[in-house]
């Protein structure tokens, strides 16, 4: 695999634990195992729970305070060179326990200890930490002269200043930390911003900046080949192979039992280990194609696709896991380069034990350089596997070619969300990550960034020409009905940065359980556990969604910044470009949510900003936009323009957050677009179906029908043919000379083969 430069955050999933529960199985482990403090300074400890499913703790500390959630406070008045032990007591086996060790250093006098700003990029997201010695944490940040540039902000508790700048120039400011006992320091700096220097945008989005390189040639393993008969032990050849090794399992045998770990071997780029079926490449799909279950012997999937098969022969070697938690594919702390072909990962069905992740890290650890290619990954039509693939800890990781299905929580199981895919939390950098060509099925959601403690954002994330789907059958009073899942949405994004979302197709989400059956959620999340929020840093950043069908959903998009149930702000949520997208058969009646395109809301600071939605063909039944923010802000940089959009029942609409005090409580388009956005451009649309006149939109719009548009078959807005007639009003029309609506030709070919 090649790479570039680019960083970002992971984390894990929940460890695995086995069938039996019983008090000799269970193990607790703690994390950190030592650390530094200041008196009155405070770190958060964890803990990890294995061997039973009860993965609760109760926290105690020879000194100081420790909270429920493992936040220890060290107390004041302690000597340097103390001591003090924090016990995790499993609440499942009170006799297993596991413990950290704090060590007391006296502080020092308080100062800011960080070099030189590097200078930022007018119209690029730029960030930079400020650190401070000594004192008593924890420490609070503000400016206490000069000024940042305009659209920067300094995080008052971490020091962090971020934002998009949109002029050049330099700026100097002086800041002020101040500790817990209210001792201070101060120091100046420059932050110099510069013009942009590349092009590498997509409207107000920067694009990834990492592109990974996956094919064959790019992982070569020239060592041995082992090989694994079907009854032959899989963990041995695992722990025996060398860096560019191959390991074959017997193409239609099945490896079953617990987790297989595969271990860290320093390998480089040159020497890739590759694990896959013996069946020959000729028994494969070719490189490039999706693998489908006709590979593993399965003609159709009840609810599916057709899958075409040219032959059931089962070719595909299976890793069947019978415990739970995690598994059964574990990557060591620090295991990279390894590349999976043709296998079929699964679970075995009881209808009782739960699955966390099918493919993951070791909990809390970093893995990398790995490609998923041409795999079945899937669980079982009644059980709960919650992942298919977590990435979270992984860097340069690629989902390519694959089949995932059958992730599910179940109302009144053990979980809420599952994902076919899902990283974007934890400690550890992450991405860049390709996701690419896979048939992806979850009923929480399909694909999940964020959605719990991170200290980073995930970056350069390219999610192209995939098939999100969720068979209706899953939906109460449907045909085949049997599992209440928990269905949420396609693709909700709370901690990401600079993703691609290019040539994909949406089809099938409902509400009914938390959500409203939205599609793609563009919404940074600052999260909270027990009351207290734990993800400031959570942003969402420079993403571009292009070249997509949605279809058969209750909502297509919700993009947001809003606050944590406790009250936290999210770091960021700017910049997003969604254009050239075709969404038909948007109704809240049937699918049990809003039937909107878009809601647009800005209840947290800082405000959502530079939100761009163009070339647009959509037909929601009820509203176009949903839009919610305190009518004592304006979101800036909103642009919606050169579409084709039904106006529904109440075109521009209130969120209801805040009463009369919302932007868009009077309802009206012109007039809530104009209190809700700062200097918005809303113009070059035609707007079909209003139930308001000319005069109560903004200016610069056009009216009409679905018949008098000119599509060639609209075909009530539910699988139509939206191209525009040679003799229609909107050839032409739009502002950049195009026709209005989405580029109905490019993204038909983008799509083509997808399903």
């Amino acid at each position: 695999m090649v790479i570039g430069s680019g960083c970002g955050i992971g984390g894990s999933s929940q460890s695995a634990t086995k069938n039996t529960q019983t008090a000799s199985q269970v193990k607790v482990n703690v994390s950190p195992a030592s650390t530094t403090l200041s008196p009155g300074a405070q770190t958060q400890f964890s803990a990890t729970v294995q061997g039973t499913s009860n993965t609760a703790v109760t926290w105690t500390a020879s000194v100081g305070t420790i909270a429920a959630n493992g936040m220890y406070i060290a107390p004041t008045g302690m000597s340097s060179g103390t001591q003090i032990t924090v016990t995790a007591t499993s609440a499942a086996d009170s006799s297993q326990h596991a413990s950290g060790v704090v060590t007391i250093e006296a502080a020092g006098k308080l100062a800011i200890s960080s070099p030189a700003l590097g200078s930022a990029v007018v119209n690029t997201a730029y960030s930079a930490a400020l650190s401070a010695t000594g004192g008593t944490p924890p420490y609070t940040w503000s400016i206490s002269g000069g000024s940042l540039p305009s659209g920067f902000q300094l995080q008052s508790s971490n020091g962090t200043i971020g934002g998009t700048a949109s002029q050049t120039g330099n700026y100097s400011f002086t800041a002020k930390v101040t500790d817990s006992v209210s001792h201070s320091a101060t120091q100046g700096f420059s932050l110099p911003v510069s013009a942009q220097v590349n092009s590498n945008y997509d409207g107000p989005a920067e694009l990834p900046r990492v592109y990974l390189s996956t094919t064959m040639a790019d992982t070569p393993a020239p060592g041995s080949t082992i090989t694994v008969a079907a009854n032959g032990n899989l963990q041995s050849a695992l722990d025996k192979a060398a860096c560019g090794d191959t390991i074959t399992l017997q193409a239609g045998a099945t490896y079953s039992g617990g987790q297989y770990t595969f271990p860290n071997k320093s390998c480089d780029d040159a020497h890739w280990i590759i694990v896959r079926t013996s069946a020959p490449d000729s028994s494969l799909p070719a490189e490039g194609t999706r693998l489908t279950p006709c590979y593993a012997g399965v003609s159709s999937l009840p609810g599916r696709p057709v899958f075409n098969c040219t032959s059931t022969t089962k070719v595909v070697a299976t890793i069947n896991y019978a415990g739970t938690g995690d598994g059964p594919i574990m990557f060591a702390p620090g295991a990279s380069h390894y590349r999976l072909i043709g296998l079929e990962i699964t679970r075995t069905a009881n209808n009782k034990t739960p699955v966390t992740a099918l493919i993951a890290p070791t909990q809390g650890e970093a893995y990398s350089q790995m490609v998923f290619d041409r795999m079945y990954i899937h669980g079982t039509p009644a059980d709960e596997t919650r992942r298919g693939v977590e990435l979270s800890g992984g860097t340069s990781i690629a989902v390519q070619d694959s089949y995932i299905s059958d992730m599910h929580c179940n109302v009144g199981g053990t979980c809420t969300d599952s994902q076919a895919v899902s990283g974007g939390t934890g400690t550890l950098a992450s991405g860049p990550y390709k996701i690419s060509d896979n048939f992806l099925e979850a009923a929480g959601e399909n694909i999940l960034f964020g959605g719990g403690y991170a200290n980073q954002a995930p970056a350069d994330i390219t999610v192209t020409q995939n098939h999100f789907f969720k068979p209706m059958f899953w939906m109460k009073g449907q045909p085949g009905y049997s599992v209440n899942v928990i269905v949420k949405n396609h693709f909700e994004m709370k901690n990401a940065q600079r993703v691609l979302v290019d040539s994909n197709m949406f089809d099938d989400t409902w509400g009914g359980y938390s959500q409203w059956g939205d599609s793609i959620l563009i919404t940074p999340k600052n999260q909270d556990l027990n009351g207290v929020n734990i993800c400031p840093l959570c942003e969402v950043t420079d993403v571009t969604v292009r070249y997509a069908t949605i279809s058969h959903v209750a909502g297509a998009f919700v993009v947001g910044n809003v606050l944590s149930p406790a009250g936290g702000a999210p770091l960021a949520g700017e910049r997003f470009s969604i254009h050239d997208i075709i969404a038909d058969d948007i109704d809240g009646a049937e699918y049990g949510g809003h039937g909107t395109f878009a809601q647009v809301t800005s209840i947290a600071k800082p405000l959502l900003n530079n939100v761009e939605i163009n070339h647009i063909t959509a037909f929601p039944n009820h509203t176009m936009l949903n839009l919610g923010a305190p009518n004592t802000v304006q979101i800036p940089g909103f642009i919606f323009s050169n579409s084709i959009v039904s106006a529904g029942e109440t075109p521009v609409w209130s969120t209801g957050n805040g009463g009369s005090s919302n932007c868009a409580y009077y309802d009206v388009p012109i007039r809530s677009v104009s209190l809700c956005f700062s200097q918005p451009v809303f113009s070059y649309n035609a707007i079909l179906s209003s139930p308001y006149p000319s005069s109560s939109w903004p200016k610069g719009n056009s009216f009409y029908t679905p018949s008098t548009i000119g599509f060639v078959n609209y075909n009530g807005g539910n699988g139509g043919d939206y191209h525009l007639s040679a003799s229609s009003p909107a050839v032409g029309a739009a502002s950049d000379g195009t026709n209005l609506g989405a580029n109905v030709d490019l993204v038909l070919s983008d799509i083509s083969g997808i399903e």
